[in-house]
């Protein structure tokens, strides 16, 4: 039978009850599904309650005290050990919305690979919780950025090119914490380090996904939908800012710096003597396997071209090729908008037309250098009409470009600028 394991964390997320409901109503055969949970919650908050499915036989819940919660890695890791044999396992956070037929399709697609372990995965289109509203149905990849500076990188969502012609889920380099389909016996293979926080857990996904022999694809149609803002939701973060105040006595503050120090002895970056097993990584495929397929490379802390440019992978090498020692300079700046925003806004009639902003700067032979698409409510209304950038190039930014996509599917309103060095 095609059973599906889903793995949600919570973390005091009143969209987690909205989230269930939701992926019951849209599945096409909710019986085959169950749920592991793990449901952080506080005794203030009368809402945040699973009494309803308590007898369910489908649902596995892990109940944690808000003031026992070690973080969202530590919280997958509990839920990891809920797997009981289904053949798949999708993981999600704790506030979606699913297309109609949600699993089929992604059993589909994942038959569509023809590869032996698939792995789809990518940023999730959004929604308004406060509406329900999906905004729009354009698939995404997820596009490096940059490093930072404690070793790992930043992803954005991008839309996946011409993707109304193609037929099939294209190859990915990354794996997204928020949106995974893949076989049930990851949840055994890939055993979430309990000692990760938030930040660094989806390179750790890629790289050790990677080297466990799993093939990463983005998936050719949306069939998942996000909140990204994390608005009206306590976050785990704002609870553990003093260590007076929680069971733990601790602060994230703390549980981060030794995440990423682990993260660091992962990437093997630093030795930090951690016995990382058996947390570490796969046999199948080498660390250097996997920077040379995904154009990264942890130690230089440097991103091929085609890895900036959102070229699917694997990335072209070749021994003439000079990504790893190229002399790069960092560029910061602001690309404003702010004079032009308002006739965009009138134009559109309603800023509920607009999907998002790109922001783009490009070399003089056209080529993009950086990019962040922008879907945050303070952009789309007009809150902010500015964004500050900083990244690293061996090829100097000589344009930038502010460029408006509607829920119609429209490019409109390109706006280009010199920038003047």
């Amino acid at each position: 039978m095609e059973s599906i394991f889903i793995q949600i964390p919570s973390y005091r997320d009143p969209e987690l009850l909205p989230t269930i409901k939701d992926i019951l109503s849209t599945a096409i055969h909710p019986e085959r599904l169950t749920f592991g949970i793990c449901h952080q919650f506080h005794p203030d908050d009368a809402w945040d309650t699973l009494e309803e499915y308590k007898d369910d036989p489908r649902f596995r819940i892990i109940s944690i005290p808000w003031d026992e919660s070690r973080g969202l890695c530590w919280a997958r890791h509990l839920i990891q050990k809920l797997w009981k044999g289904e053949k798949w396992t999708l993981q999600l956070d704790s506030h979606h919305r699913m297309s109609k037929g949600w699993d089929q399709a992604l059993i589909y697609m994942a038959n569509q690979t023809e590869v032996s372990k698939p792995l789809l995965t990518t940023y999730a289109g959004l929604y308004n919780p406060e509406t329900n509203i999906k905004e729009g149905d354009i698939p995404y990849k997820m596009s490096a950025m940059k490093f930072m500076d404690y070793g790992g990188i930043v992803f954005a969502p991008t839309e996946i090119e011409n993707w109304q012609q193609l037929k099939k889920p294209i190859p990915a380099r990354f794996v997204s914490g928020h949106f995974y389909f893949t076989l049930g016996i990851h949840c055994k293979e890939y055993t979430y380090d309990p000692n990760l926080y938030f930040q660094g857990d989806e390179i750790s996904l890629s790289l050790r996904s990677y080297t466990l022999g799993y093939d990463l694809f983005h998936p050719h149609r949306c069939v998942v939908w996000h909140e990204y803002t994390r608005k009206s939701r306590t976050k785990h973060w704002d609870d553990f800012k003093t260590p007076e105040k929680n069971k733990l006595q601790t602060t994230w503050l703390d549980i981060d710096k030794k995440s990423k120090s682990r993260l660091r002895q992962l990437l093997q970056t630093e030795d930090n003597g951690y016995t990382l097993y058996p947390h570490d990584l796969g046999r199948i495929k080498s660390l250097k396997e996997y920077e040379d397929y995904a154009g990264v490379d942890f130690k230089l802390k440097r991103l091929h071209l085609d890895t900036l440019d959102g070229k699917n992978p694997p990335t072209v090498t070749n021994k003439n090729d000079t990504w790893r020692t190229e002399i790069y300079k960092k560029f910061t700046g602001t690309v404003y908008w702010t004079e032009e925003y308002p006739k965009i806004k009138a134009s559109l009639g309603c800023t509920c037309n607009i999907q998002f902003i790109m922001v783009a700067l490009e070399d003089a032979t056209g080529k993009t250098l950086f990019r962040q698409d922008l879907s945050e409510q303070e952009y789309l209304n007009g809150g902010l009409t500015f964004l500050a950038y900083e990244f690293e190039s061996s090829f100097i930014p000589t344009k930038s470009i502010v460029w408006t996509y509607t829920t119609q599917k429209q490019w409109v309103h390109k706006i280009e600028k010199e920038i003047i060095s």
